[in-house]
């Protein structure tokens, strides 16, 4: 308990601020935390009400579509947990909670950009599907896994914004050569069992 109240009171000399002063502040931060928690709840079941209306979960897993709606409420938290950090102003605590504030809205940007590029991806699937032209079954698998890839490219460069571009690039490129090397060895034993068979 020592080492607490020294350290208010260390914070009310560097600050000039008295014990009243700081009471208040607090009050108000917690005000804030406690608007931020009830923002967030309502964002959510809104959201989770607008999903159920546009039958959203009949196209992709619900569990994926809680992930979004998760990620989204957290944004929000952290967004007013650095807005009351603010109100405090403890300098420390605000640059940790600032970090993340620049991580959670990347992480909610990169689903948003998987999920528009799944979205396109199984419409132009569709379209390819219905004009059943020569070869459109590869053509359309070819397209799709594009689109995907491409989307998740952009996905993970958004939520790694926070790391340089040449780690970002060099990531990107080990997990293409990975996902590239396990799908061209599924390819290739799929078209081996179909030769031997």
């Amino acid at each position: 308990m020592g080492k607490i109240t020294d350290a208010l009171l260390n914070y009310q000399l560097v600050n000039g601020i008295d014990f009243n002063q700081l009471l208040i502040k607090g009050l108000f931060a917690i005000i804030i935390v406690v608007l931020g928690v009830i923002l967030g709840r309502l964002i959510s079941l809104g959201l989770k009400k607008l999903t159920k209306k546009i039958e959203l979960n009949q196209k992709m897993r619900g569990s994926f579509i809680d992930l979004i709606i998760g990620v989204i409420r957290w944004s929000v938290y952290i967004i007013f947990l650095n807005l009351a950090l603010n109100e405090l102003g403890i300098p420390a605590l605000t640059n940790v909670f600032t970090k993340a504030l620049i991580v959670v809205p990347a992480i909610t940007g990169a689903l948003f950009i998987l999920v528009i590029g799944f979205v396109i991806a199984v419409y132009l699937r569709e379209v390819i599907e219905d004009v059943e032209m020569n070869g459109w079954q590869i053509l359309s698998k070819l397209i799709f896994y594009f689109i995907i890839y491409v989307f998740a490219v952009y996905a993970l460069k958004t939520a790694l914004i926070s790391f340089d571009s040449s780690t970002t690039n060099l990531i990107v490129l080990i997990l293409t050569l990975v996902i590239g090397s396990a799908g061209a060895y599924v390819i290739a034993k799929k078209e081996i069992k179909r030769v031997n068979s």
